[in-house]
């Protein structure tokens, strides 16, 4: 259900920014949501596309970038995707810690006429 209210702070963003520049029409919504953010692109895709009916998105794309999660190496700052059964940094051997990429879910940009 969190995903739905994601969809509706995304609609009343992108709405609010069409408005505050003088827009008619939102084109399309660009999104990222990270693999370990705990949202479904898909889902929210869905979610925007019903909420979105009657209003200045109305029949807006949603485009979904899929962003992978990586892990920091605290010895020399390289960020990393963790291969399968390792977190070794492929620079220095280091054990990776997490970060916060991979955890995002946010808009990149709107698209607007």
């Amino acid at each position: 259900m969190h995903d739905y209210h994601k969809a509706a702070d995304f609609l009343k963003e992108a709405s609010e920014k069409a408005e505050a520049a003088g827009k008619k029409k939102v084109t399309a919504v660009n999104i990222a949501v990270g693999e370990d953010s705990g949202y479904s692109g898909e889902s929210i895709q869905m979610y925007f596309e019903d909420l979105s009916q009657g209003t200045v998105c109305e029949g807006a794309r949603m485009n979904v970038r899929s962003v992978k999660s990586k892990l920091r190496c605290p010895k020399c700052n390289e960020l990393f995707e963790r291969r399968r059964f390792d977190f070794s940094c492929p620079t220095c051997g280091t054990q990776g810690e997490p970060s916060e990429v991979g955890r995002e879910v946010k808009i990149e940009s709107i698209e607007m006429e």
